[in-house]
């Protein structure tokens, strides 16, 4: 089949044409009609990767950020971020907009909030822009242009809050813990230096090292003295003066005494250089437990500071505003598709038509049909 055979079989059928796209066309425009007006509001949320949080010091990396945005995405569809559209507008409380979200009769059986949650899930609509776009749209399809509105806006508030509250949940019970922490911590610093106040209080312990001092001085008082009585005995004893001459008793009672008095001394050094140790000991433990607790009422004070932090780092860039015409159904666009199926349902049926009943159009048919030559046409 040419295309001049084409356009005959066109112009012969021109009334089918007519007839098969006017019966699309009204039929398009009959559907159109009846079909329910929707109508879309937006939301638009710009999200920061920095995040604003002041006691944050890590940025996200460059390759995670898809991750991340999906990671929102997935956030603003889950059913905690509904829930929290129901409370935050009271949609249990609220007929008109439970006839506009449920048309069908809620089952007394079910929560009212999850059916509401789940029902604006299925209306919620969320895109990111193109790209690495940092901007996310949140859309809700509604009958009532009001309500698609308020719900993608309230979409928005939502996210928000739930937003912080998922960044300041790890926060507090950190806070919480540290808590804990610091009073075990205090009891142990408080025990630790009551040991030590204990332990100088019982051995009568005021100035360690200046009482090291003193006795280390005496020490070395009594050592020379002892020398001096060492070199008096031996000079009596050069003088042979016997056992019981009463010098030579002098010299080694003196010397005696003296010796006893060092080694006395020595003992006595030797135990305030003990209790020095310990009271060292005692001393590091109170320093240490000091820093641990110290180090740790800092972490708990910036821990605390952050779970009271209120700020995110998502804003709204735009709200949404009440849509003035609905996007669905889309009139336009049904009548140029019901004109172009028109045209081919017709063509269709115009050339099933030519080859089962098969007619002479041209001068060509004549020919390729009884063999023979035209000679002329009327």
């Amino acid at each position: 089949m040419n295309i001049s055979l084409f356009l005959s079989i066109l112009r012969s059928s021109m009334w089918l044409v007519v007839f098969t796209v006017g019966i699309t066309t009204a039929t398009a425009a009959y559907l159109t009609s009846n079909q329910p007006r929707l109508y879309r509001g937006t939301t638009k949320l710009i999200v920061n990767f920095q995040d604003e949080n002041p006691f944050e010091e890590s940025r996200l990396p460059a390759q995670l950020s898809g991750s991340y945005m999906a990671t929102q995405l997935d956030i603003i569809r889950s059913n905690r971020v509904a829930r929290r559209v129901v409370e935050s507008l009271h949609m249990e409380n609220r007929p008109e907009l439970i006839s506009e979200i449920l048309p069908e009769a809620w089952d007394a059986s079910e929560d009212i909030s999850n059916w509401l949650a789940s029902r604006l899930m299925q209306n919620m609509e969320v895109a990111l822009g193109r790209g690495n776009s940092r901007v996310v749209s949140i859309g809700f399809v509604s009958s009532n242009p009001d309500l698609a509105a308020e719900i993608a806006n309230a979409y928005a508030t939502a996210y928000m809050d739930i937003t912080l509250e998922l960044s300041r949940e790890p926060v507090r019970r950190n806070a919480e813990w540290f808590d804990e922490q610091i009073k075990i911590l205090r009891e142990q610093l408080e025990e630790a230096e009551a040991r030590l106040t204990g332990f100088q209080q019982e051995n009568g312990i005021v100035a360690m090292d200046e009482r090291l001092d003193t006795e280390t001085a005496r020490l070395s008082e009594l050592s020379k003295s002892l020398v001096a009585a060492q070199s008096e005995l031996y000079d009596v004893q050069s003088r042979k003066l016997g056992s019981n001459h009463p010098d030579y008793q002098s010299a080694v009672q003196r010397e005696r005494s003296l010796q006893a008095s060092v080694e006395r001394q020595k003992a006595r050094l030797l135990e305030l250089k003990e209790q020095r140790d310990q009271l060292g000991a005692l001393a590091r433990e109170v320093e240490n437990r000091q820093a641990n607790y110290e180090s740790t009422l800092q972490t708990s004070y910036q821990a605390r500071l952050e779970s009271q932090f209120n700020q995110t780092n998502v804003a709204i860039l735009s709200p949404a505003v009440v849509p003035g015409r609905p996007f669905s159904p889309n009139v336009a666009l049904n009548m140029l598709s019901a004109v172009f199926l028109g045209l081919l349902l017709a063509i269709a049926i115009a050339v099933v038509i030519e080859l089962t009943h098969r007619r002479v159009r041209t001068e060509e048919d004549i020919r390729n049909l009884l063999g023979v030559p035209v000679l002329e046409t009327i």
